[in-house]
């Protein structure tokens, strides 16, 4: 070979060196042809609604979240629902009027002393929501947008009386918000809702994750669909179900703190029925109370369900869910809401009266929309009635779509609306339930975090 040609092929092979050095830097430090992130796929129905199935034994017990083993931050003894916050839970559940307020007939809560032990409860279920209380454009201009991940928690014991899922269940919303905007003209004290997207985006992504693990067989060495019709959560039964169960776990610690808990609800019996609704609210000072009903006379914070009284519902709600959306309601807001300026139905119009087939259909239409009705001008009897009171009566032309039909209540007095019903009057093991409101509500989720939060 010349010398001309051997000094080619060295300048060859050293500016090959270099490109290859420089190209292994470029992919290093994530720059230059380093290629671009895989956007994720929509997601769908049961990747933001997670369904754990009910318990039948105590070997169940071992694929549900314990409440008591869910950690709070890192380095810290601290559990994700402390125990005072668990005490005010149980307290405002058996006493939550204040004092001096008028008996309205409500029956108080009885919940037994293995009730009361934090032990004694588990997850039932997860919603993700980046926008209460709804996403409608009406909704958000008058509210604002808060998201929150909400668990749904239900009592589970194995004692004397031998294995029992309770009929009772609580709410535990952890929120994800900014300081919020002022508060429009009369809606006082309650500021407008200002999201913070980029803590709930990185939310989003690590669902999208599980479920694209879930898929590629992670989990249990089985490769799971979560597509379909609402349903339990197809990851959380068979193979997968406890590694899944673990990775739902270690996002809900990596994600939430005992200081995004905001919000409680509870609903229980006072043995054997009626079934007592209660929502609660931190407040600057007095920490968690009970809080009146949006919907009710601005006094009191319980409404109750019965089965043998002459009056199922008590107290007769007065809904505003045929007006325009309007942050006026009756918790807190001084003064409330005027019942002569709200417009609205709720299932009481038909459970305590009797009405034609075709009204019943027209009142749970309203109810379950969640762009016409929410938790401040809806009261909580009607959005846990109004999929199992038409079923139960044959409503014609009534559907439930995107549930699957194993999981829609199939008695009257199943007032969960996504969680799990023991039947006292029937028996049998409890039943998994979603309901429809539960199903719009989803739906709207997911159009919302696909279209405005994932991949963004």
């Amino acid at each position: 070979m010349a010398k001309g040609e051997i000094r080619q092929s060295k300048l060859r092979r050293f500016f090959a060196k270099l490109f290859a050095a420089g190209l292994m830097f470029a992919v290093a430090s994530g720059v230059g042809t380093a290629p671009a992130e895989t956007p994720s796929k929509p997601l769908s129905a049961n990747d933001v609604s997670i369904l754990f199935p009910a318990p039948r034994s105590p070997g169940d017990l071992v694929n549900l979240i314990a409440v008591a083993d869910l950690a709070g931050p890192t380095g810290t003894p601290q559990r994700l629902l402390s125990d005072a916050d668990f005490a005010r839970f149980i307290a405002n559940a058996e006493n939550p009027e204040r004092p001096g307020v008028p008996d309205a007939g409500v029956r108080h809560i009885q919940l037994p002393d293995v009730v009361k032990k934090i032990d004694a409860w588990f997850v039932a279920g997860i919603r993700i929501d980046p926008g209460a209380p709804g996403l409608s454009a009406d909704v958000i201009a008058q509210f604002g947008r808060q998201p929150q991940i909400r668990l749904i928690i239900q009592p589970v014991t194995n004692g004397p009386d031998g294995f029992k899922v309770h009929d009772t269940a609580g709410h535990l919303i952890f929120s994800f918000n900014l300081d919020g905007d002022p508060p429009l003209d009369g809606c006082a004290p309650f500021p407008r809702f200002k999201p913070d997207d980029e803590a709930f985006k990185a939310i989003v992504r690590d669902v999208a994750s599980l479920r694209d693990q879930l898929a590629a067989g992670k989990f249990g060495n089985v490769k799971v669909s979560t597509a379909g019709d609402m349903n339990v959560h197809p990851g959380l039964v068979g193979a997968s179900a406890k590694p899944f169960r673990d990775a739902v776990k270690a996002l809900l610690e990596k994600h939430l703190s005992p200081q995004r808990l905001n919000t409680m609800a509870v609903m229980a019996i006072s043995p054997p029925e009626p079934w007592v609704f209660v929502s609660m609210l931190r407040v600057p000072q007095a920490g968690l109370i009970a809080v009146p009903g949006p919907t009710l006379d601005g006094q009191h914070a319980a409404q109750m369900f019965s089965i043998v009284g002459g009056t199922h519902v008590v107290p007769r709600p007065v809904t505003n869910n045929q007006n325009p959306v309007t942050c006026r309601h009756a918790a807190l807001q001084n003064p409330p809401l005027p019942n002569a300026n709200r417009k609205g139905v709720a299932t009481a119009d038909f459970i305590d009266a009797s009405v034609p087939n075709s009204r019943v259909r027209e009142i749970v239409n309203i109810i379950a929309d969640p762009k016409k009705s929410h938790f401040f001008n809806t009261d909580c009897v009607s959005c846990h009635t109004e999929t199992a009171q038409p079923l139960a009566r044959k409503v014609q032309n009534f559907a439930v779509p995107g549930v699957n039909r194993a999981v829609l209540p199939k008695e009257d007095w199943n007032v969960r609306n996504f969680g799990w019903f023991p039947s006292f009057l029937h028996g049998g093991p409890a039943a998994a339930t979603i309901t429809r409101r539960a199903a719009a509500e989803t739906a709207d989720v997911v159009a919302f975090i696909n279209s405005q939060l994932l991949n963004k």
